[in-house]
């Protein structure tokens, strides 16, 4: 058995009842160090920067890295043998996933929206998934919906509007850039060019007429839009200016006309409208918008469409303060959602039923601890949906954190997934955070009770989604309803960070949402989680790979394998905090927050004076331990030639080649490299001095770097490799000329790595989005001095 098979047994980071550890995840923290990254502010205009980008690549020399000849303008040597690119997974971890449709025809075939992902297609069921949509400008795929004549043709909208507003002046919601089609089952997908601007960045929701395929609705940003010829045109029927735009629309299909719900709003006032005749009406009234009334999603009851519900998130704390973003209130209305009466409000004594938008795992502490944490954490801005079985108007499925059901048409709720479950193999466990429910087309109640839910672990599906429910939050195994995951290949885990073993075959990984996971190819669908939270930097002990340090959001780190145990580093650090092994000396290792720390014996020492930023990246000299670089989310890179005495009075030598954030610094023998992941100026540097002065390397002409972030530099003896915001680039001239790699998906790729592969040298890829790749790469002569 290899080293790297014979990590620690994997387990959750927090203990069913562990009410002191931190949050599984956090999404908006991870959004707002999405944008801090990437320098986003309210004024840029990421979709004009990404557009301009797209066509530099199309004009760029391309290689083909899984084939053996490059194609383009310039043609240079074979630099890669036939393998090409292996997918190495997690097919079983899957990723933040916000829709999903179901072939009516062939409920076998379905299509998954991958926040960061694209489109992703199964044929059997969830067996196993293909991504369909890499094509596709934008992988930020937060909506689908069927032509209901055609389930060939497919809309998915783009741009995920969920996210908090604006932090420090950060516009934080991941955008999109508007609607695309395919008109041949996801084979091939086209924008259509009316959404390609600033009303269409976020399409949170879209709805097709059952009446006429040609008509489509589209929930955004900016309002509900119509569309009367498939999209070629778009005429804005409900204008409104509240924080978020309009997130959920409600098509009510047993009318002659196209009957809508519509409901606008988040983390601000948020109202609820109504239109009985969309194809030709603005005429919207407001039906439903109370005081404090937050986030609300909606449903009609398709047994009997004059029934609908409206599940509320509370913009305020409630009562006995516990309720910001929590439940607000669960609404019904009996005549079409003209009037609406509250079923369920987070006043009421029946506890479990005010859960509905808080994670429950975060209540167990005052509810099941004796002398336990009263705190608790809220979700309705992030994840918040609700649905109604198909053949029963008072049987309501409600979901933010853990799917609820209420069996008495809105007054009361049960619990019926546990993503906290002592066991992840439990058959009550889901995966956290859910975004959507859908039912079988011909789901009956009885022989069919087959639904899905789409969360931050991908797609789960029951097939007993009447069974009896939990009453009791302190006792996860007490839910009968069976929860079984189908992310199988389904590749959309969104990677911070990862490593290779030195197998070749396994890597290990930090991800949004899904902690530190590890597998390989071939076992796609087998990788196992190793600890839990918002997983980060990696960094494997070269001396002994049982040995393999992992974090968890802002420098909570932890050792696996013998002598396993917590390292948390107290500091103003980042979201995603570098950390790095010492590759002199693997007993030694490196992070930071606003000064440079090492940890060495049992404590963690302040290695430098404060810093103008927060540390961003690090490199240690191999060969040479004192001489060290580190780079801040300022844009400064520092120097020190004593850095294994250093102490919290030591002055580092500044460096500044632009302003932006340092993604990172990669040491070269005697060249440094660095890369910065903001828009605007260059985004790769070169210093032959130590860093005393830098030169820019994007390359000239239509052989640069597009305007992009960049997050990752790796070299050999002949090339360079970049990942960036849009896949990756390679270098066989020192940074002179670039190429476009073209048998890659255009995925945001945060880490690349060069390690032993199973034939020798091999790239290793880690997007944020479509999950850990491996290329391996043919021989390369013997290093020489880069000069």
């Amino acid at each position: 058995m290899s080293a790297a098979m014979s990590l620690p047994v994997p387990r959750p980071h927090r203990p069913r009842f562990n009410v002191d550890a931190p949050r599984f995840d956090e999404p908006d923290a991870a959004a707002e160090y999405f944008a801090l990254k990437r320098g986003i502010t309210a004024d840029v205009d990421v979709n004009a920067h990404y557009a301009a980008a797209r066509a530099r690549i199309d004009r760029m020399p391309r290689v083909a890295l899984a084939e053996t000849t490059l194609s383009g303008r310039i043609r240079s040597e074979s630099l890669f043998t036939s393998g090409g690119w292996t997918f190495l997974g997690p097919g079983n971890v899957g990723g933040r996933t916000r829709a999903l449709l179901i072939d009516p025809n062939d409920t076998k075939t379905m299509y998954a929206a991958a926040v960061s992902g694209g489109v992703w297609k199964t044929t059997n069921g969830g067996e196993s998934w293909t991504a369909t949509g890499d094509v596709m400008a934008n992988l930020a795929v937060n909506s689908l919906a069927f032509d209901p004549a055609n389930s060939r043709v497919i809309y998915a909208g783009t741009g995920e509007g969920y996210f908090r507003e604006i932090v420090r002046g950060t516009a934080l919601p991941i955008r999109g850039n508007g609607i695309f089609v395919t008109i041949d089952a996801g084979a091939t997908w086209q924008q259509l060019s009316s959404t390609n601007n600033s009303d269409f960045d976020f399409v949170n929701d879209l709805a097709v007429s059952t009446h006429d395929p040609h008509r489509i609705y589209a929930a955004t940003r900016s309002g509900v839009w119509r569309s009367s010829d498939s999209g070629l045109t778009w005429t804005r029927t409900l204008q409104t200016p509240v924080n978020g735009g309009c997130l959920d629309l409600a098509f009510r299909s047993n009318t002659s006309s196209d009957f809508l719900l519509a409901s606008c709003g988040t983390l601000a006032q948020a109202t609820v409208y109504r239109n009985p005749a969309a194809e030709t009406s603005a005429a919207w009234s407001a039906v439903l918008s109370e005081t404090n009334m937050g986030r609300t999603s909606l449903a009609f009851a398709p047994s009997n469409p004059s029934v609908a519900y409206a599940l509320a998130a509370s913009n305020v704390s409630g009562p006995n303060g516990r309720f910001t973003q929590g439940l607000f209130a669960v609404y019904r209305s009996d005549d079409g959602g003209q009037t609406w009466h509250a079923q369920l409000r987070n006043t009421s004594s029946d506890h479990l039923s005010t859960l509905l938008l808080t994670n429950p795992a975060s209540d167990i502490g005052e509810n099941c601890t004796p002398g336990g944490s009263s705190a608790v954490t809220n979700m309705g801005w992030y994840c918040n949906t609700i649905a109604v079985d198909p053949l029963d108007e008072n049987r309501v499925w409600a979901a933010g954190v853990d799917l609820f059901r209420s069996d008495d048409g809105g007054h009361s709720f049960r619990l019926a997934s546990f993503w906290w479950a002592e066991d992840p193999l439990a058959s009550s466990f889901l995966h956290a955070d859910q975004h959507a429910i859908v039912f079988d087309p011909h789901y009956d109640g009885a022989g069919n009770q087959t639904m899905f839910a789409m969360n931050d672990g991908g797609v789960g599906r029951t097939d007993n989604a009447r069974a009896a429910l939990s009453a009791n939050i302190c006792s996860p195994n007490q839910s009968a309803v069976t929860f079984h995951s189908l992310s199988h290949n389904y590749g959309a885990t969104q990677f911070y960070n990862g490593q290779p073993f030195p197998d070749g075959l396994t890597v290990i990984a930090g991800a949004q949402d899904n902690g530190t996971v590890s597998g390989g190819a071939p076992a796609t669908d087998n990788w196992h989680r190793t600890y839990g939270g918002d997983g980060g930097y990696v960094a494997i002990d070269p001396v002994d790979p049982r040995v393999v340090y992992i974090e968890y959001q802002n420098a909570h780190i932890h050792r696996l394998g013998p002598d396993e145990g917590d390292l948390p580093y107290n500091g103003d650090t980042l979201f995603v905090t570098p950390l790095l092994l010492d590759p002199n000396d693997h007993t030694r290792l490196w992070t930071g927050g606003r000064e440079v720390a090492r940890h060495e014996g049992d404590e963690w020492l302040i290695s430098s004076a404060q810093l103008d930023g927060r540390v961003s990246a690090l490199a240690v000299t191999p060969g040479n331990s004192n001489v060290m670089f580190v780079g801040t989310a300022s844009g400064t890179i520092y120097r020190t030639t004593k850095a294994t005495t250093a102490t919290s009075s030591t002055v580092w030598t500044p460096s500044k080649p632009r302003d932006g954030f340092v993604s990172s610094i990669t040491i070269a023998g005697n060249v440094i490299y660095a890369t910065y992941a903001g828009f605007g100026g260059t985004h790769v540097w070169r210093s032959l001095d130590s860093g005393v002065s830098w030169s820019p390397l994007d390359g000239i002409g239509d052989a640069a770097i597009p305007d992009i972030p960049v997050h990752s530099l790796a070299f050999d003896a002949a090339h360079l490799y970049i990942g960036t915001d849009l896949g990756i680039f390679i270098s066989s001239d020192g940074g002179a000329h670039w190429s476009a790699e073209a048998s890659f998906p255009r995925v945001i790729t945060e880490s690349i790595v060069l390690g032993n592969g199973p034939r020798g040298n091999a790239l290793f890829a880690f997007t944020h989005g479509r999950g850990a790749w491996r290329v391996d790469l043919a021989p390369v002569p013997r290093r020489r001095a880069v000069r």
